[in-house]
């Protein structure tokens, strides 16, 4: 069994994968990797991403978002957009992860992935994608020094 402290090593060397993200993201990303080869999360396929994401939605309240899937000219696997309220994937077949993340910006209204963002993505996991993946989520963003908010403890 890993320690702790070794993913966390792990996490942190891997947020140089990111070099065009501000440290924060970079650590955040970090940590997802971590996370998802450690604790994996299934993946969706196509019409299971659209049930997936109305069926988080209406748990959490919130207004189902237009989703969109494939290739366009950007660096990013994945993105939602507030304004549009349109959440894009790169692939077919995103990770329940990746569907989260981008569902995160909707729910927590932050573009960026400050602590406000991080809350939210935590519990969005733990309600939908299970405890053991968030807990070692949690203890990354920990490791890491992402639990920085006093407002919204990890």
């Amino acid at each position: 069994m890993t320690h702790i402290t070794e993913l966390v090593d792990e996490a942190v060397r891997g947020a140089r994968r990111y070099p065009r993200c501000s440290h924060e993201q970079a650590l955040v990303y970090s940590c997802e990797d971590v996370a998802q080869r450690h604790a994996p999360l299934r993946t969706l396929l196509r019409p299971e991403v659209v049930d997936f994401v109305a069926n988080v939605c209406m748990e959490e309240d919130v207004d189902i978002p237009h989703v969109e899937f494939g290739r366009r000219r950007t660096r990013c696997s994945a993105w939602a957009d507030r304004t549009t309220r349109t959440v894009w994937f790169g692939s077919a077949r995103p990770l329940v992860g990746t569907v989260l993340h981008e569902l995160a910006h909707l729910v927590a209204r932050a573009d960026a992935h400050d602590p406000e963002f991080r809350f939210t993505y935590l519990r969005l996991v733990r309600r939908h994608a299970g405890i053991q993946h968030a807990g070692l989520l949690r203890s990354l963003y920990i490791g890491t020094g992402l639990d920085n908010d006093p407002v919204h403890r990890l």
